[in-house]
């Protein structure tokens, strides 16, 4: 859909939804404070807003879920219900983290798709300790599911009410304050395979106490445990091969039993054995001139990650006065996760610089050496001089990680009244986490010791003296399972891999809300207040990986805090109200401003408008514009840069006086190019050249805030002709410049050549002698914009209807129609829509139908995903797949619909014994294909977009509710 189709739509759509409200909504009804909210009239504090109003009556757009539904989708894990919400794109989660080095089984919320770190997440209106290192990514997680009494979603910027990160909205979870009794619910889950077992166990409890029951006290304790999923368990992800037929030979090169290269003192390839340069070995260890077997990686991946969760949760409240009452909330969350990838793939340039294993290796098969010596012999200008390889180190270690996360969170303060028309609160906040994943890994330095191996007295020994005496035991890379225990053991870190990661967080806040003064339309409502928030995060690294001795790059540790001081108001002026066309007219604004001891930020202003008119009963037309701002966090301007070898590519390589590329004349002006020319006609890269070259990526000290433009603009109608129905259009545009990004490296020495603009040309570094770049840098830069513009449709149905009294329908269903979803990554790329691709589908709804009649309900629930492509650069791309599918045909995904359903039996008045059964994906919808080559959009392991689509298949569940 382009852009002027999609706003002809919107035009059609609001037009249409406003002229059906006015057409049948009557002209009197009830008073105006009184909006439907899940069938009752209820004005509380509605998350985007600090005042006390309506849901339905805010400016902004939210969708509310209430315990109810996340009863119905019989919810494990808070995420996966937010998952299936339109208004969220893609976060971190259990079926796309098994790749990362740490943070895995993490979940995250990412609203609009604009980030996890862009998207608000609050309990109860105040913030949360983030779970990732340096970031400001709450870890869904740390949320009890059955604390939970209803979840608010706001879309848009938001800062001006709740400050940075906001831009994206606010996700805020409103926990349970008061239960009488004791409530047991268990629940276990499997799929039709038999596999991904989940179990569940929750208990609450409550009660009141204290004179004249002044003090109340709720606690929830929940287990969870989620074994997850291999790759190997699901047929699309068995196998790791692209675009050959499936078979040893189409696996990965770096494989069980190695493949090696002969070398030369330049590290050019010497065909000097059998006439080619490589060789490697069978199953049976026998010799192979070439290229081996391949290794099947999927078989030992995983398409989720297991996760398992101990959640402590209580809420005290105590009313000190008749005016004034004291609350504390307390959380304590453990969690376990691990990832399960495959052994290291090691190549040279990983243990050497320069050069590669010895020629004087013990291990060298004979037939290997014969030939190479003979070669050295015949030809004393090429010789061989040492041996490229590159292996699978099965025998040595994996690269899995087991992560032990523990979050604490206190949150105590004073709530009341002042007079009979101000309130107000005061609130501390204090979040403590800390995260440590360890795993395996070599020494590099242990690693060309084993390798550098000789004979002596008829043994083979590491030639170092000094290496034999702290214990070095040479190691045999030539075949299967050739590298012993012992030499395994010996090059593995003597301290092993591991990331600590701790985080504190304290925020202290108070506001006052009141009437200001009482207009003839009504009272105008005022919320001031201030807050100060400090945060620290530290990432601590082994020695090792901080010096670059292991299997990986130099990474150092990021150490980092801020703090911010904050003061904010909010105000909501009624100006008319029960006048013709005008059952009410109002306007409201909110402002913040935020001083940052971060030098470069420093103070920053956020702040919105907002109006709400309701021309007649029933129908309410509003709207917001928000100017938003996001503070870098902490793993933006505090990670210090880490080395990186990453290959590069100079387009200056090869370039001749008569080339004719888009760059060449910007190469020849470069003196030491043209010298290259000159001489040799050619400037031209050696292999050694290229690996040398190396560079540095990481934080930014100097980095300024992002700022973020949002404007919504939408219509309820609520039509007394019809009770229990409400029905919402919101369009949204939000557009965020300044976004912190990097450039890339490749791109710096293009565009550095084509513009000479500075964000490009620090990041290079080219010798005056030779002219080669030696050292391209990447660090975080308020670079790139990124826009997007949707509309979403929500409605509400709930009704007494059927054949016995009592009988109820409740439909429920949130839509959102993404127009576009643009980004630049810098200020010489182009646009690029990712609207209709994987995971920025056009058109997703979410539909909730439930029936309830004497003890028994019945809920349906359909999720759509439209249908998408899963990259723009493979459309009419006929390169076939084996032998069945072109590029084309797999990059084409058809619209997807899940169903799910559940059956409850309530025994007795109050409901204090429950049976439920359900099953998701109830037709086994089928994940498309996208093999990780060349479709980014999936996560490794997975072959297609598990985070996007189902990755599992049918699955069931059974559960029990009891209540004491």
């Amino acid at each position: 859909m382009t852009s002027n189709t999609s706003d002809a739509f919107l035009a059609r759509l609001l037009g249409a939804t406003i002229l059906a409200t006015i057409a049948t909504s009557p002209v009197f009804a009830q008073t105006a404070t009184e909006t439907a909210v899940e069938g009752d009239y209820e004005t509380i504090v509605i998350t985007g807003s600090r005042l006390a109003r309506p849901e339905l009556e805010s400016s902004a757009p939210i969708a509310v879920l209430g315990a109810d539904v996340l009863e119905r989708d019989a919810a494990v894990n808070i995420q996966d219900t937010l998952q299936e919400m339109p208004q969220v794109g893609i976060g971190t989660s259990r079926t796309n983290s098994n790749f990362l080095t740490g943070s895995n089984g993490v979940a995250t919320v990412n609203l609009r798709n604009l980030g996890s770190n862009r998207t608000l997440v609050l309990v109860n209106g105040r913030r949360f300790i983030s779970g990732i290192a340096g970031s400001s990514a709450v870890d869904l997680n740390n949320i009890p599911t059955d604390f939970v009494e209803r979840v608010e979603v706001v879309t848009g910027g938001a800062s001006a009410i709740y400050g940075s990160e906001a831009i994206a909205g606010v996700v805020n979870f409103v926990l349970k304050e008061k239960f009488e009794g004791f409530s047991v619910r268990a629940q276990t889950n499997l799929t039709q395979k038999g596999d991904n077992p989940r179990h569940f166990v929750s208990l609450t409890g409550g009660t009141s106490f204290g004179a004249d029951q002044r003090g109340s006290v709720i606690f929830n304790f929940s287990y969870d445990k989620d074994e997850g999923l291999l790759s190997r368990d699901r047929s699309i992800s068995a196998e790791d091969c692209y675009f050959d037929i499936c078979g040893p030979d189409a696996y990965s090169s770096y494989a069980a039993q190695g493949n090696f290269g002969l070398i030369n003192s330049n590290g050019a390839f010497v065909n000097a054995f059998n006439g080619q340069p490589r060789f490697s070995f069978d199953e049976d260890n026998n010799l192979l001139t070439g290229y081996g077997a391949g290794f099947n990686r999927n078989a030992v991946r995983r398409i989720s990650v297991p996760v398992e969760r101990y959640l402590v949760s209580s809420i005290l409240n105590y009313d000190l006065t008749d005016n004034i009452q004291a609350f504390a909330e307390i959380t304590y969350s453990r969690v376990r996760s691990g990832s399960q990838i495959e052994a290291l793939a090691l190549s040279t340039p990983d243990i050497y610089a320069t050069g590669g294993i010895p020629i004087t290796n013990a291990y060298i098969p004979q037939a290997v050496l014969d030939q190479v010596n003979a070669w050295n012999l015949a030809n004393p200008e090429n010789q061989v001089t040492a041996i490229d390889f590159r292996r699978r180190q099965n025998e040595v270690f994996d690269r899995s990680n087991h992560n032990k996360r523990d979050t604490w969170r206190v949150a105590t303060g004073l709530t009341g009244d002042i007079t009979d028309r101000w309130r107000f609160e005061t609130s501390f906040v204090y979040g403590h986490f800390k995260d440590f994943t360890s795993s395996e890994d070599i020494d590099n330095n242990r690693y060309r010791n084993a390798l550098d191996s000789i004979v002596e007295n008829g043994q083979i020994v590491c030639r170092s003296e000094a290496a034999r005496a702290e214990g070095c035991v040479p190691i045999n890379l030539f075949g299967y399972g050739t590298a012993s225990p012992e030499a395994s053991a010996y090059v593995q870190a003597v301290v092993p891999k591991s990331q600590m990661i701790t985080q504190e967080q304290y925020v202290f806040s108070g506001a006052v809300t009141g009437s200001l003064i009482t207009l003839p339309a009504g009272d105008v409502n005022v919320a001031i207040g201030a807050e100060y928030r400090s945060e620290k995060s530290i990432d601590d690294l082994d020695i090792l990986t901080n010096t670059g001795g292991n299997s990986g790059n130099e990474i150092p540790d990021t150490i980092g805090d801020f703090d911010v001081w904050e003061v904010f108001g909010e105000v909501d002026v009624p100006l008319l109200r029960e006048k013709p066309f005008f059952h009410y007219l109002g306007v409201g604004a909110a402002l913040r401003y935020s001083e940052y001891s971060q030098g470069t930020v420093g103070g920053v202003v956020s702040w919105n408008v907002n109006g709400n008119w309701s021309p007649v009963r029933g129908l309410s037309l509003r709207g917001t514009y928000a100017v938003a701002n996001r503070a870098p966090n902490i793993s933006e301007f505090a990670s210090a840069p880490s080395e990186t070898f990453a290959a590069v590519t100079d387009p200056c390589n090869g370039v001749t006086a008569t080339r004719n590329n888009a760059v060449d004349s910007a190469c020849r002006a470069i003196p030491a190019i043209a010298a290259a020319i000159a001489s040799n006609g050619t400037f031209q890269y050696t292999l050694a050249d290229l690996q040398g070259i190396n560079g540095f990526i990481g934080g930014n000290p100097d980095l300024a805030e992002e700022t973020a433009k949002t404007l919504t603009l939408g219509a309820v109608f609520q039509p007394a002709r019809v009770p229990g129905l409400s029905l919402t259009v919101d369009y949204f545009d939000i557009r965020v410049e300044d976004a912190i990004s990097t450039v890339g490296r490749n791109l710096s020495i293009e565009q550095c050549l084509l513009t000479g603009l500075e964000e490009f040309c620090q990041n290079v570094t080219r010798s005056g002698n030779t002219g080669f770049v030696t050292q391209v840098d990447d660090q975080l830069i308020n670079v790139s914009d990124i826009s997007t513009r949707g509309i979403d449709l929500g409605f509400r149905f709930t009704s007494g209807i059927g054949l016995l009294q009592g009988d109820r329908l409740d439909i429920s269903g949130n839509y959102t129609h993404l127009i576009h979803f643009r980004t630049q990554a810098n200020a010489v790329a182009p646009v690029e829509d990712l609207a209709g691709e994987v995971g920025y589908s056009q058109d997703k709804f979410t539909i909730r139908t439930n029936y309830s009649t004497g003890p028994v309900s019945f809920n349906w629930q359909v999720t759509y995903l439209s249908k998408a492509v899963g990259d723009v650069d493979y459309i009419g791309d006929e390169t076939v797949y084996g032998d069945k599918l072109t590029l084309d045909e797999m990059n084409r995904i058809k619209a997807r619909f899940y169903h799910d359903i559940q059956l409850r039996f309530d025994v007795g008045q109050e409901k204090k014994f429950g049976l439920y059964f359900g099953v998701d994906n109830l037709f086994n919808t089928k994940p498309p294909f996208l093999p990780g080559t060349p479709f980014g959009a999936s996560p490794t392991g997975t072959e297609t977009a598990a985070d996007v689509y189902d990755p599992f298949g049918r699955r069931f569940y059974a559960g029990v509710n009891m209540k004491f």
